[in-house]
């Protein structure tokens, strides 16, 4: 089991529970709304479409955080995070094409087939880089790429958010960088310290991650070697 310091524990724990009341109020909240008007024929049908939107949204926040929990879980216990297969990259893209519902994204496949360990632990790791992405440029597009690079594949998640800080691209990973980072704007914090799971993911996979800044633009970058099958 890896070593936790009690007080990173605790800084954890507490950003959880924050993190996850955030999403159940909202829930509560626009639950209560509809339950209070939705007998109403005179009420704006539009308004209760809404409210359950906000709900739908804040139950998918809620259960990526919980899934973010069981992965720093097994982590902690020594197990992998999440399931790993060698697959083609194209195959995680697609899926995540999939599984992204929020905000516009844009996919460039690698020129080649690449072959990477990847499944579930890839699938899930791009999800929440790209999250991260929405998060921090909420109107813009989010670009995802892959390329290959002297027997490595580079995959980098892109957004016009504020670059992640010189000083926190090391730290930001880790669960001490999650507590500096959480409230300053170019920390690039999300819910349920996102960027420590997403490193968690990344060791699943023994791949590298890493942050840069490339135009005045935030840029993720995961490296993986390529599979020899």
């Amino acid at each position: 089991m890896p070593e936790i310091k009690p007080a990173e524990l605790e800084s954890l724990v507490g950003m959880i529970v924050h993190d996850l009341r955030n999403p159940a109020a909202t829930m509560g909240a626009n639950m209560s709304f509809v339950r209070e008007v939705i007998e109403d024929p005179d009420f704006d049908r539009k308004e209760i479409g809404e409210a359950l939107a906000d709900a739908q949204q804040a139950l998918h926040d809620l259960t990526r955080g919980l899934d973010q929990l069981a992965w720093i879980g097994r982590w902690a216990n020594g197990t992998p995070a999440a399931n790993v297969v060698i697959e083609p990259v194209r195959d995680t893209f697609e899926r995540v094409q999939g599984r992204v519902k929020y905000g516009a994204l844009e996919i460039t496949p690698p020129a080649r087939e690449l072959e990477v360990r990847g499944g579930e632990a890839l699938e899930r790791l791009l999800e929440l880089l790209i999250a991260n992405g929405h998060q921090h440029a909420p109107r813009g597009t989010v670009r995802l790429s892959a390329s290959e690079q002297g027997g490595q594949v580079h995959i980098e998640v892109e957004d016009a958010g504020k670059p992640l800080g010189s000083e926190l691209r090391e730290r930001a990973f880790t669960l001490e960088g999650q507590a500096a980072a959480k409230g300053r704007s170019e920390g690039r914090y999300s819910r349920v310290a996102g960027l420590f799971v997403a490193a968690v993911l990344a060791q699943t996979l023994d791949a590298r991650l890493e942050s840069i800044e490339r135009a005045h633009q935030n840029v993720f970058r995961i490296v993986l070697p390529v599979a020899r099958t």
